[in-house]
């Protein structure tokens, strides 16, 4: 499913950069994100190359100087060491921001600069409670942790019971939408099944008509005009 709306968009906007499965980080809004665990990374643990190259300093026959070179190897030991433990106090006190991979993402390209995310849309074949509450996490950490615009965060999927929908177009201020697939379809069927039940408040039929009437919930031709309305890169 991702792949054929990744082509889709693609053939609608082939000036930006439409994809799959990148990491957040990878965007300017961002990319602040990546600068510790880089840095942890990059950052080796010198003490014991140091403490290698003390041994064989020493082991040499360094005359008058000896005492001047243990003072500054000292110094140097006491300085690194205090630099160590303080990266290692630094990555047990930062929080461990865990953003998953955005499904398909849609980015206005800047020359000589990282991607501007522009559209996240987290891709759900069908719902479960889990899957839902991931698409809710998700949009509230692009919210918060973000340095620079919005993206426009929505969910595509093609799942068909309303008391699944409502959990994420109901109110939830983490999503902006959810674009359903075939919706026209979706309320055809919804109408046509209140019709065999007795009642005339059929509970399904009130949840949609609710999502439908808040206008959270939206076809997949809204997203290409969301995606057509992105600007163009400079």
């Amino acid at each position: 499913m991702e792949e054929l709306i990744v082509q889709h968009l693609r053939s609608l906007r082939p000036d930006l950069h439409i994809c799959r499965s990148r990491s957040a980080r990878e965007f300017s809004q961002y990319a602040h994100l990546d600068v510790f665990p880089r840095f942890l990374k990059s950052f080796g643990d010198v003490r014991p190359a140091l403490n290698d190259l003390t041994k064989r300093i020493l082991a040499e026959e360094l005359g008058s100087s000896r005492k001047r070179i243990e003072k500054d190897l000292e110094r140097l030991y006491a300085s690194t060491y205090a630099q160590a433990v303080m990266v290692d106090e630094l990555a047990q006190q930062m929080p461990e921001e865990s953003l998953l991979k955005i499904d398909i993402s849609v980015a206005i390209p800047h020359e000589g600069e990282l991607d501007e995310l522009a559209i996240a849309i987290s891709s759900k074949w069908s719902l479960r409670t889990d899957r839902a509450q991931d698409c809710v996490s998700q949009g509230n950490k692009l919210v918060s942790q973000r340095r620079g615009m919005m993206p426009h965060f929505g969910v595509i999927t093609i799942e068909p019971r309303p008391s699944m929908l409502k959990i994420l177009a109901d109110g939830s201020g983490a999503v902006d939408f959810v674009y359903h697939l075939n919706l026209p379809k979706l309320s055809e069927a919804i109408a046509d099944l209140a019709q065999t039940r007795r009642t005339s408040h059929w509970p399904p039929k009130r949840t949609f008509d609710r999502l439908m009437a808040q206008n959270r919930l939206r076809d997949y031709d809204r997203l290409l005009y969301e995606v057509a309305r992105v600007p163009q890169p400079d």
